[in-house]
């Protein structure tokens, strides 16, 4: 259907949960705590703050602090040697008509050697919409990294197509798929990560990320340069610049 990609300002620029610079940076980034479920599996739950939410270059939440929090349930599946993973993350966002945006996802994890390949998809609810708004809408996934074992560093690429083919606009579909590039170093003292992404006529980014922990709080620090890949069709109204800080605590 033809959209006024106005009417979608930042509606459509979703938090990549597991995506971004995390997917590389995952087990760099969060706590081993968790509640093991017998032989069924494990429960973790995660809560934090953002100084800005940033997600595929666009400001989600007005330029403001953000709490978000998250509950992750992982579960093998040894027929196929095999894990499956289910989540739901929450955070403030605004909108021209909802206040917090809640993601629900799911997927598979396999490893072949050093390569761990993530199949799944997420949905992305905005509250305050009608289930039936467009802005409420699902991006499958695939996502690989490579990880040599005791290596401090890793690759990822990411690939994200949306449901709905996105948004249209001036002839063009907007945020129809996603694609990413992201590394990842461990100096030690510090925890490192780049990556590049493309979020199709719509922006681009580049990102760098710092990585610590104190007191059993993960702290990141990020650079993102995010800039408009169609000035007629991007969610972003000028080429911006982000230093944001993330703290978070996993139980």
């Amino acid at each position: 259907c033809e959209l006024n990609i106005e009417t979608y300002k930042n509606k459509m620029n979703k938090k990549i949960l597991i995506s971004s610079i995390s997917s590389a940076c995952l087990l760099a980034n969060v706590s081993n705590a968790e509640i093991k479920l017998g032989n069924v599996g494990s429960l973790s739950a995660t809560a934090g703050v953002m100084s800005q939410y940033i997600s595929r270059g666009v400001d989600q939440n007005s330029d403001r602090p953000t709490a978000f929090a998250s509950v992750d349930f992982t579960a093998p599946i040894n027929v196929i040697s095999s894990d499956l993973y289910l989540g739901v993350w929450a955070a403030g966002a605004t909108g021209t008509d909802y206040g917090h945006e809640t993601d629900i996802y799911a997927g598979i994890k396999k490893q072949f050697g050093s390569v761990t390949a993530d199949l799944g998809l997420v949905e992305y609810r905005y509250h305050g919409d009608s289930k039936s708004n467009a802005v409420n809408n699902i991006d499958y996934y695939l996502k690989l990294t490579y990880a040599p074992d005791k290596a401090p560093y890793s690759l990822g690429i990411s690939y994200f197509v949306n449901d709905s083919d996105g948004t249209r606009s001036s002839n063009k579909n907007v945020g129809d798929n996603y694609k990413e590039l992201n590394a990842s170093y461990d100096f030690g003292p510090v925890k490192t990560g780049v990556s590049f992404a493309e979020n199709n006529n719509d922006t681009q980014t580049w990102s760098v990320t710092m990585y610590k922990t104190f007191f059993n709080v993960d702290f990141a620090l990020s650079y993102i340069d995010a800039r408009r890949q169609d000035i007629n069709t991007s969610n972003l109204n000028k080429d911006r610049e982000y230093f944001t800080l993330t703290a978070s605590k996993t139980f």
